[in-house]
């Protein structure tokens, strides 16, 4: 028994000797972040057992597209002007937002226990956000649904937004504002949406945003002025007490022309009565009932 489990020891060792050997790629930390139109390092160190020739591949993923960076032993024709190669990591020269993808580097080793391995990581090109387009209501009824709308697309990463009213952030979490006179809102900071739900005459005033990524804080957009207009209910009555009145008014006028015969079958039958032709009765008197012609 102790010979048997000595040999399942000793096997098991083997096993995962052999699992380990093979093409090997050192595993990195995260993801490579870089200022834009600044150098960044795509790093792949690998090892092989026996393989002296193993096959190295990167490729790129950017909205569910793969391309080749490097392929059968050379840079492709994209990034030959503006690449380079470190061994088996690849160098990129001045990178530009359109750089900012999921990188995959492959190796091959036919010879090895292991013959297949890789790695991927995202590359970050960091830019500013550019100032942001606002959307802002000039006005609204108290009660209703309000959204204003901030939004940006040169910022990487993507940027988060902040709204102020008369110059004071407004908290994502209003509640927890104790200077909050109405915590019926909510900010959403992804996405720049600033929604009142309902929205009340105390929300009116000037609105702007701003957008910020770890690169850093874009100007604020354009303050722009909301006013909040209270629904008026005496003057919807006595809108409504007017067109009734009205209403009636033409009602009376239509009865009276008909009654008149401005209207309708009196006013037809007067036009076809005068439009009507006499047509003498037949003599009785008249002799002459057959021709002359004997």
């Amino acid at each position: 028994m102790a010979s048997l489990g000595i040999f399942l020891l000793s096997f098991g060792f083997l096993e995962t000797v052999h699992r380990t050997s093979g093409v090997h790629i050192e595993p990195i930390n995260g993801d490579v972040e870089v200022n834009e139109n600044e150098a960044a390092t795509l790093p792949c160190k690998y090892r092989v057992d026996r393989d002296m020739n193993p096959r190295l591949e990167w490729k790129k993923k950017r909205n569910n597209h793969i391309s080749f960076v490097y392929f059968d032993g050379s840079l492709v024709d994209k990034y030959k002007d503006r690449a380079t190669m470190s061994g088996s990591s690849i160098i990129l020269h001045r990178v530009t937002r359109e750089d900012s993808a999921t990188y995959r580097c492959e190796v091959m080793a036919k010879q090895d226990p292991v013959i297949f391995s890789e790695i991927s990581f995202n590359l970050i090109v960091l830019v500013p956000p550019a100032v942001p387009i606002c959307i802002v209501p000039s006005s609204a009824m108290s009660g209703s649904t309000v959204e204003l709308v901030c939004k940006e697309s040169e910022g990487s990463p993507p940027s988060e937004y902040t709204w102020y009213k008369d110059n004071r952030p407004l908290l994502e979490a209003p509640g927890r504002d104790p200077t909050a006179n109405n915590v019926s809102y909510t900010v959403n900071r992804k996405t720049g949406l600033l929604t009142f739900n309902p929205v009340r005459k105390t929300n009116s005033g000037s609105y702007f945003c701003k957008a910020h990524n770890k690169v850093g804080q874009s100007q604020g957009c354009s303050v722009k002025f909301m006013q909040i207009n209270d629904l008026d209910v005496s003057a919807i009555v006595i809108s409504v007490v007017i067109i009734t009145l009205v209403l009636f008014l033409c009602g009376i006028v239509l009865y009276y022309a008909y009654r008149r015969g401005y209207l309708g079958k009196r006013r037809l039958a007067k036009s076809n009565g005068a439009n009507r032709t006499n047509v003498p009765p037949a003599s009785e008197d008249f002799k002459h009932t057959k021709s002359f012609i004997i």
